[in-house]
């Protein structure tokens, strides 16, 4: 007896702002070229339709891939993931209000995956300069300058990070430099723009502290080793990310 074949995931994207008669079809490939790159998988990943009503691109993702979607997805949520999957999301909303629309990305059983603020967001007010502490982890991959302070450049996996610091604490970094992960505590001033988007205008350390070297093998014992009840869930990524964003797991 042939085994029964699973159903794709579908994927839809509300725009309000036009209709399938009245989108440019340039506008249209822009928003779908967005919308792969911050689902990910691109091979099973697929445009299938659009449907009637507000412009409303369907799209298809391939069972295997539709946890890893999924997962994605819900960081770019809460402001994690790739940082092209984070870029993506930010380009869309770009978009949206441009086109002066707001946009929701919807899943196969209804749920609202991601709200994209859109028009909405942009009527945000401008808010600081605000000077808040802070800090900064990577490693250092430049130190140094003519100036005092100094710009330090840290490497945090895809993202990059300067920042400034006195000539005696970057002369302590400096051993440091692409052998450690550090922490640099400090203080930043920050500016939010109306579309809700936080900007960094500058970060000056007041300290910092070398982290632990752990790899792999060592950091997942020490996670199995800690006494919780989420890890015998049987989605504790899902449930995690769900208390993180304030919704119930499905």
């Amino acid at each position: 007896m042939p085994s029964k074949q699973r159903k794709a995931l579908e994927y839809r994207f509300e725009i309000d702002a036009f209709t399938p008669d009245t989108i440019p079809l340039a506008r249209l490939s822009q928003y779908l070229g967005d919308l792969a790159r911050m689902m990910g998988q691109e091979s099973s990943v697929h445009f299938v339709r659009v449907d009637k009503g507000s412009t409303i691109p369907v799209i298809r993702v391939d069972w295997e891939a539709g946890p890893k979607v999924h997962e994605r997805l819900l960081s770019v949520k809460v402001n994690e993931g790739p940082a092209e999957a984070r870029r993506a999301y930010k380009e869309i909303n770009r978009k949206l209000v441009e086109d002066n629309a707001n946009g929701v990305l919807i899943d196969s059983s209804a749920k609202k995956v991601i709200q994209f603020p859109g028009r909405d967001g942009a009527n945000q007010p401008e808010f600081g300069p605000i000077t808040q502490t802070g800090a900064f982890q990577g490693t250092p991959i430049s130190v140094g300058g003519e100036r005092d302070p100094v710009p330090i450049h840290l490497e945090d996996g895809e993202a990059k990070h300067i920042v400034w610091a006195p000539r005696r604490i970057a002369k302590q970094i400096a051993p440091y430099l692409f052998t450690s992960t550090i922490r640099v505590e400090g203080k930043g001033r920050w500016l939010r723009n109306r579309m809700g988007e936080w900007t960094m205008l500058n970060f000056t350390a007041t300290g910092f502290e070398v982290l632990p070297n752990e790899n792999i093998k060592s950091s997942v014992a020490s996670l199995r080793a800690i006494s919780a009840a989420w890890k015998d869930r049987d989605d504790p990524l899902s449930e995690l990310m769900a208390l993180r964003t304030g919704e119930r797991p499905q």
